[in-house]
This record gives C-alpha cells, sequence and structure tokens, in this order.
C-alpha cells in the first residue's frame, strides 16, 4: 500500500451539508404531469450552423466538442478533430492526426475539448495528454497524468484501477474521474494541474457486487463548469455535486421516488430492470435553470429545474419521437442543450439524418418556414451534424 503525500488532502465524497441546503429536483413528480415546454420559456433566439461536408470531411461518428468565442467549432470523430468556422460552418483545417511522430494523438476523445483559457485543444496520447495550438496545428504542452498507484490503494484484481475520463474545467485543471468497474474501487476524481501535478483527490465510499468479476459496463458522468464552480454526478447517484481543490459539496438532489438508481444493485440488474429506472444526465445550466435529459422505460424527455421558483419541469416528446424543448421561436426542430459556452450561449446539435426525418414527418410545418430554414430540406442524411447554438434570455 502507498502512503499518499502530505500535499494531497482525501477527501470523502459525500460531505457534510444541511438538508435546506440542497435544492431538490422534483423528477418523479414532475415526470406524470409531463408537457410540452416551450424553448421561448428560457431562450431568446436560436441559430443554426451546417458544418460544412464534402470528400475532405466525412468523419466516423462526428461530435461537437466546443464553440470557441466567435470564431471556431471544435469536431471530433473516432480518428479526427477539425475546425470548422463559427459563423459559416466552413471547413477550416484538421488539429493534429492520429498514429505516431510529431503533432500525433492516440485518441481524439476521453471528454476532452478546448482549453477555455487560450482556445488550445486537448487531446490523449496513451497515458499523457497533449495539448495542440489552434494556430499552428503544433503541440505546445504535454500533460502527465499523474500515476495513481502513488496516491493509495489500488485494486489489483481483474480489473486494475485508472482514470476513466479527463476533463478540462474551466476553473483551470483536469479533472480525471475513475470509475467504480471492479465494485470496490476506492477512488473517485483526481484534480490535477497542468504541470501533471495532483491537487486533490476524492475518495470513493460506495461498493457494489459484480455478477461477473471481469464485466465492465461504462456509465455515464457529468463533469462540468459553471459560474466559477465545477460540478459532477454519476449515473447512479442522485445527487449534482459541486466541487474545487477544497471540497465537494452536493446541491442538486434529483428525486425520482422508487424509481431511484440504486448504487449497490447496479450490476445485478437485468436490462428490463435498468429500463425502469430514472436516469438523469447531459447536465448543464445558466444563472436561471439546471437543463438535464432524463431516460426512463427506453424513452428520452428533457427537463429544467428554475433555480429561481423551484419548479421542474419535463417535456413530452413530439409525436415525430424527436426529443427536446418545443421550438416555438421557429417552430422547427426541437432543441437540447449539450454544454454552455463560456459566453453564456446553450449548445446542441442534430444529426442530418434526423434532421432529414423531421422534414419527411413534419411536411406542413416544414412549408411555413423561413426560406432560409427551408435550405435544410434537401440535406443529405450522411452530411455532417448541424450546430444550434441558443442565447438565452437574460
Amino acid at each position: 500500500m502507498h502512503r499518499i503525500p502530505v500535499y494531497l488532502l482525501l477527501t470523502c465524497l459525500w460531505l457534510n451539508l444541511s438538508a435546506q441546503d440542497v435544492k431538490t429536483v422534483e423528477v418523479a413528480e414532475a415526470y406524470k404531469d409531463r408537457s410540452r415546454i416551450n424553448l421561448s420559456s428560457f431562450a431568446e433566439s436560436i441559430e443554426y450552423i451546417q458544418l460544412e461536408t464534402n470528400d475532405e470531411t466525412l468523419f466516423s461518428y462526428p461530435s461537437v466538442k466546443g464553440v470557441h468565442g466567435d470564431s471556431v467549432i471544435l469536431l471530433k470523430s473516432i480518428n479526427r478533430i477539425a475546425l470548422f468556422d463559427r459563423k459559416t460552418g466552413g471547413y477550416l483545417r484538421d488539429i493534429g492526426h492520429r498514429g505516431e511522430g510529431p503533432n500525433s494523438f492516440s485518441s481524439p476523445n476521453g471528454g476532452l475539448s478546448f482549453n477555455t483559457n487560450n482556445g488550445n485543444i486537448f487531446a490523449i496520447k496513451y497515458t499523457k495528454i497533449v495539448e495542440f495550438s489552434t494556430r499552428s496545428g503544433q503541440i505546445v504542452s504535454t500533460i502527465e497524468v499523474p500515476d495513481l498507484t502513488k496516491l493509495g490503494e489500488t485494486n489489483n484484481g481483474p480489473i486494475s484501477t485508472q482514470v476513466n475520463l479527463n476533463i478540462w474545467l474551466n476553473e483551470g485543471y483536469m479533472a480525471g474521474y475513475i470509475e467504480n468497474l471492479s465494485g470496490h474501487e476506492k477512488m473517485k476524481l483526481l484534480l490535477y494541474d497542468l504541470q501533471g501535478n495532483p491537487l486533490k483527490l476524492f475518495m470513493n465510499n460506495r461498493e457494489f457486487e459484480k455478477e461477473n468479476p471481469r464485466h465492465m459496463r461504462m456509465n455515464n458522468v457529468d463533469l462540468f463548469s459553471f459560474n466559477g464552480q465545477s460540478y459532477f454526478k454519476e449515473s447512479f447517484s442522485d445527487t449534482l455535486y459541486s466541487f474545487n481543490t477544497t471540497k465537494m459539496t452536493p446541491q442538486f438532489y434529483f428525486d425520482t421516488d422508487k424509481y431511484k438508481p440504486e448504487y449497490p444493485k447496479q450490476d445485478l440488474l437485468t436490462d428490463k430492470e435498468r429500463s425502469n429506472i430514472m436516469f438523469v444526465d447531459v447536465i448543464t445550466q445558466d444563472y436561471t435553470n439546471l437543463y438535464f435529459n432524463m431516460r426512463y422505460r427506453n424513452q428520452y424527455s428533457v427537463g429544467l429545474f428554475n433555480k429561481q421558483t423551484n419548479e421542474t419541469l419535463i417535456s413530452d416528446p413530439e409525436s415525430d419521437g424527436l426529443n427536446g424543448f418545443y421550438n416555438d421561436l421557429d417552430h422547427f426542430i426541437p432543441f437540447i442543450p449539450k454544454f454552455r459556452t463560456k459566453e453564456g450561449y446553450l449548445v446542441g446539435t442534430i444529426s442530418a439524418e434526423d434532421m432529414s426525418i423531421w422534414f419527411s414527418e413534419n411536411r406542413s410545418k416544414a412549408n411555413k418556414l423561413p426560406q432560409h430554414l427551408k435550405e435544410f430540406r434537401n440535406i443529405d442524411p450522411e452530411d455532417n451534424p448541424i450546430v444550434m447554438i441558443v442565447r438565452p434570455k437574460h
């Protein structure tokens, strides 16, 4: 067993906080009264940016990872990192390349996107993180992910302790999430700086029994920044925590009543049992609302919690099956916020395939759209995704 360095203080994940300081999001109750939630209830405008598609920009499983100011949109796929013009959607250039040699990465993903302090881009290179300059396309720094074996007791069974996800947070440090794949993992979240120095290690005090010791199931985790704080939530947790390099504090409790995801039973659930649980994820927030996705009985809904009135609303998906806030601003496709930019915009995406389906199933609505939106009618289902950017009300 390794001793933990004196400079690294360990903190239990669950800290004492009076109940009245934790806001309750009434998910189960709101689901009973689910109905259409209008986008205009929190947004004043929406714009659409179609990312250029040509022979040079054919991506495998593309995903928009960030929008930096008014200049660029970051898109990642399973083997490429690319930049697109924020205003026109035109393809600009690739960043680095997957493989070996100078300016290469081993994986573009892993949750990493922009360094919001300077606009650079992070990617994974085996056990390290590399930072690319968006101007030169060159690697400007390499970050060593801290060695967990030097920080405490690690699991040496069939599934070893490891950082499963690295996220840059606007507060100026990295968060390394350590998923409890063994069922008995002692570590939870490691914060470290851009020199690879550990800043804080939050421990895990929850366990579950595994049906198969070698079986691994990856669950969703939310890690994001807002208003000078970092936030964290796991799938089999009913609490969204805020944290910094000193402590972690429960902030929002998602009350799913009898549909609660129970941590100790997570590996023993059948697919049917799992479908009867209310999972909350894809969380983001602004000064007025907390936005989230909810999955129940294999159906997705979006929800919001008004932090000023403490009211929770859950959407009822439209007849065409597309999930999202009903777009009453221009009566076009629904909107699902995926992340919030540093400037305060809410960003979502829709695949070209879903856009094409919307037009085929909403012909009367489509005929009433303004001309600049009707132009999406001829989109190819294989095209790159469309970026939706919402300006919230102030």
